[in-house]
């Protein structure tokens, strides 16, 4: 065989090989008229398990949020899970809404229904298992997150709150009332959404708490690849945010479990 036949036949091989083990990251988007979704899944015909995420405060474009998010749909998808990211600032024309406490208070009760509608829309595609979805935010979309495991009739099995706000008002006097399995992941440094809140929820007589996962030495924003230290601005004044690699990949793996016991119910 000579040379040319020889480079070919391997460009050939690789070709197969990446074709078989890629993830169609944003094969498709769907849209709503307040939130556009980029949806992804393994190869093959399906269907498949799925997870919506949601970020936090800041929206979808800025590089390191955007770097993350599909970080974790990488590793959903190399787990057998369609990923739906969705966008419910960007198509308000918003952008930050991180330090105006007053619109990121009422945008949780929109971004849950355009969860909702987003889901039924997912749900819809033929390589999706529609009884098999879940959600995962972070920071507003983990607040999000909590408010949609609040509801009783909903489209989702399970929800995943990466260092949520966790207000009192997920039942009566700080108590929670979730009806679908629910995992919180934060950093015990974490001084925007501090996770002492989230460790006071008690349940509700009939509902479900809530497992918590907490990072020590840990802050917020923990999960964005290569996030270094910083302070920026939200509600109340700076905030701390950085990444930490190794709280990142436990995290991930214990959503991986979550889930998978989740769906098996």
């Amino acid at each position: 065989m000579d040379r040319l036949a020889i480079i070919l036949r391997a460009a050939l091989i690789a070709a197969t090989i990446a074709t078989s083990t890629a993830f169609a990251t944003g094969a498709e988007r769907l849209s709503g008229a307040t939130w556009r979704m980029d949806v992804s899944h393994p190869p093959g015909a399906g269907p498949f398990p799925a997870v919506i995420l949601l970020p936090g405060c800041a929206g979808n474009t800025p590089p390191l949020v955007a770097r993350g998010l599909r970080a974790h749909a990488k590793a959903l998808n190399a787990r057998g899970y369609a990923t739906g990211i969705l966008d419910v600032l960007g198509p308000r024309g918003l952008s930050s809404i991180c330090a105006d406490a007053g619109r990121l208070g009422g945008m949780v009760e929109r971004a849950v229904r355009d969860a909702f509608d987003a889901a039924n829309a997912l749900a819809a595609l033929p390589r999706i298992e529609a009884a098999s979805l879940a959600f995962l935010g972070q920071s507003f979309g983990g607040s999000v997150a909590l408010a949609i495991a609040s509801r009783k009739s909903q489209p989702f099995a399970a929800t995943v709150a990466y260092y949520p706000w966790c207000a009192g008002g997920y039942g009566a006097s700080g108590r929670s009332d979730f009806a679908v399995p629910v995992l919180i992941l934060a950093g015990r440094s974490d001084d925007w959404t501090p996770v002492e809140r989230c460790s006071r929820l008690k349940p509700l007589s009939g509902t479900r708490g809530a497992r918590i996962v907490i990072y020590e030495k840990t802050h917020h924003s923990f999960d964005l690849p290569g996030l270094g230290r910083q302070t920026i601005a939200g509600v109340g004044g700076a905030k701390t945010v950085a990444g930490n690699p190794a709280a990142t990949a436990d995290s991930r793996r214990r959503y991986a479990a979550f889930l998978k016991n989740a769906f098996s119910r």
